[in-house]
């Protein structure tokens, strides 16, 4: 058995799982249950440090008493359980006025309110590297939502992606389907707590002890599905199938659902071939089986393309 971490983990209260979508990839994620605060004060200028994360950080200023108070101005996140991190921090000298503290706290806020498609539009003005990516991905999740049926496309993607992810956690999805259906706020509420729980049993293989450990601390979980648990670290790990991951991914989003059967075949296979086994041969009836398996439509009229050598 592993020995314990010397700093223990934090892992917060979840209120639900949601699918998630990604630059790259979507997949099954607990929702923390948490609440951004702001606000302002004073603090003893020896707490105002160049690292507030760094127990041996010195003060920024040097020119103030260590008892002396300067302004905090602070973002954070509240959970449920009570459990509360810092955010972003920002010290002002103890001579600035009350009034330009807040508009300071204002500042802060409005600028933490920056919707993901915002966001997203700045990387447009750069050559982003993937870090920056990678942080719009991590601090501005793309939770999805079941779409109105009469939304067809989006309709079919996300059941399409539910039914992909089933392939590695099936009981959670299930739970999902049902708390999508459950109009009564009280009975949903269980649900997605189920579900929480179903993802932790389902996720199994790929917890340390420690996390384990918090996880339960924050998320209790009950005896049938610490049961679930050991049944899947009995069993192998299971693998997400690399061809219907990149259809549902990109069925909208690169348009495969507008291509030809040659056309959609040859840029999944751009897309998948590293992960596909040696000889194997990816055809436009395969990938037409397997489209269909996922309840995806596609535009595209039969027969060549307009103004094809064919026609």
């Amino acid at each position: 058995m592993s020995q314990p971490s010397v700093k223990e983990i934090y892992i917060p209260p979840y209120s639900g799982v949601r699918l998630i979508e990604c630059r790259d990839h979507f997949q099954l994620v607990p929702v923390p249950a948490v609440r951004t605060l702001y606000g302002y004060g004073k603090i003893k200028a020896s707490k105002a440090t160049m690292d507030s994360n760094d127990p041996n950080s010195g003060p920024i200023w040097d020119d103030l008493g260590p008892d002396e108070e300067v302004w905090s101005v602070m973002q954070w996140y509240l959970f449920d359980d009570g459990h509360q991190i810092p955010v972003n921090i920002c010290f002002m000298r103890p001579d600035c006025r009350e009034e330009y503290v807040k508009m300071r706290m204002e500042e802060m806020e409005k600028k933490s309110s920056h919707t993901r498609e915002e966001m997203l539009g700045l990387l447009q003005c750069y050559d982003a590297p993937d870090e920056d990516h990678d942080f719009i991905d991590e601090n501005y999740p793309n939770y999805q939502s079941e779409p109105e049926s009469k939304d067809t496309d989006a309709y079919d993607v996300y059941h399409a992606r539910l039914k992909v992810m089933g392939e590695l956690q099936p009981q959670t999805v299930e739970l999902i389907k049902i708390a999508n259906a459950t109009k009564d706020p009280v009975k949903r509420q269980f649900v997605e707590h189920e579900a929480v729980q179903s993802l932790y049993a389902e996720w199994a293989h790929y917890f340390t002890e420690d996390e384990i450990l918090a996880w339960q601390r924050s998320n209790p979980v009950g005896t049938g599905w610490m049961c679930e648990f050991g049944e899947v670290m009995r069993n192998p790990r299971k693998q997400l199938d690399p061809i219907n991951h990149e259809l549902a991914l990109n069925w909208l989003r690169q348009k495969y659902n507008e291509l030809t059967s040659k056309e959609l075949t040859d840029s999944v296979f751009k897309r998948v071939w590293k992960w596909l086994a040696p000889g194997f041969t990816l055809t436009a009836d395969f990938i037409r089986k397997r489209r269909e398996r996922l309840g995806l439509t596609t535009k595209r009229p039969p027969g060549p393309p307009p103004n094809s050598e064919t026609q």
